[in-house]
């Protein structure tokens, strides 16, 4: 079983998080193979499991994935994005590094969803809460 059918039937009740990871997409395109992702990206996902410890990659490549609400094609349709979970105990440390080292999107899932997302588009920050909404945060650099 891949991570991302995992993660899907761990929240089966939860019809928001189905939106947020397969909009577009079935649950059977949904990829967690990390190949596809650009360097930087990849350069990225080793610091944090060398600083932090093992991953859990929830979602890479997604065939005509779109931003839930905006239409807009998301960068996990081109595998220019991954949603992933911290290592057990260390989210906030790993989003802090995150905050400070990466210069791609960094993604911060609340309400129930406890993955992170980045990307290797611009520098920015949104929070995504089930049910309320997603807001983008500009980044300063």
């Amino acid at each position: 079983m891949s991570c991302v059918s995992a993660a899907f039937r761990l929240v089966a009740g939860a019809f928001a998080l189905t939106v947020v990871l397969f909009i577009g997409a079935t649950p059977s395109s949904a990829q967690t193979s990390t190949s596809c992702l650009p360097s930087s990206v990849k350069a990225t996902l080793n610091q944090i499991r060398a600083k932090f410890g093992p991953v859990q990659i929830v979602s890479t490549y997604r065939r005509g994935a779109v931003i839930a609400g905006t239409g807009r094609r998301s960068l996990h349709a081109s595998c220019r994005a991954v949603d992933f979970n911290a290592p057990a105990g260390k989210r906030s440390q790993v989003i802090a590094w995150l905050r400070t080292n990466h210069k791609g999107g960094l993604g911060i899932y609340s309400c129930g969803m406890s993955h992170l997302h980045i990307d290797n588009g611009g520098h920015y920050t949104w929070n995504k809460c089930v049910g309320g909404g997603r807001r983008r945060v500009a980044r300063a650099n």
